[in-house]
């Protein structure tokens, strides 16, 4: 026998004694309860806590629920650590229906784009926020859409707008700035270097 493969027996030993994290939607799960639990994502998005039931009742093997939902989870986790405000899939669906009702009466700033003024000197498209809302409160950006939509809102009624995104992990520049919002005085994206 070789000495090599005295070493070679000891490391597969310890290997097997080393815990390995669990793979695929169980370690995900887990993940995403811990961010409820420890860092109080659930008590500040109130679709998270019904999410994370809804994954933990599910059985393998897992499919396209597993996908949606974890989806779901992964943007709720984006707009914490990202500064955005919280929103339901109630809430989403209020500011989809209101925007399908009001959008085309939003007024627009002189352009060939016809953007509309969202405040503090950004822009979003009608067609571009109008494509956003249409896939749903589990996609992507769902969370700077909401806001957006919010920030529409209150200038046609008057109001002032809804405070800042409020402080997150990286709240420095929020997910939904570049993703969402244009900012035209210097031709460059918000948050961009």
């Amino acid at each position: 026998m070789s000495g090599t493969a005295g070493w070679d027996r000891r490391l597969r030993k310890l290997e097997a004694g080393l815990p390995h994290p669990p793979a695929g939607a169980r370690y995900w799960l887990e993940l995403f309860a811990g961010l409820g639990e420890r860092d109080g994502l659930a008590r500040r998005e109130p679709d998270f806590a019904g999410l994370v039931r809804a994954y933990r009742a599910l059985r393998p093997p897992y499919g396209e629920e597993a996908d949606r939902l974890h989806g779901h989870l992964a943007e709720l986790t984006r707009r914490w650590l990202g500064g955005v405000p919280p929103c339901s899939a109630a809430e989403f669906a209020g500011l989809a229906a209101w925007l399908a009702e009001h959008g085309a009466a939003l007024p627009t700033v002189n352009g060939w784009k016809q953007d509309l003024e969202v405040g503090d000197g950004t822009t979003a498209t009608l067609s571009d926020l109008t494509w956003r809302v249409s896939r749903g409160p589990t996609a992507g950006g769902s969370g700077g859409v909401a806001e957006t939509i919010r920030r529409l809102k209150a200038r046609r009624e008057g109001r002032p707008p809804p405070p800042e995104p409020c402080a997150g992990r990286r709240a420095a520049t929020p997910l939904w700035v570049p993703s969402v919002v244009r900012d035209d005085t210097n031709g460059d994206a918000p948050g961009d270097p």
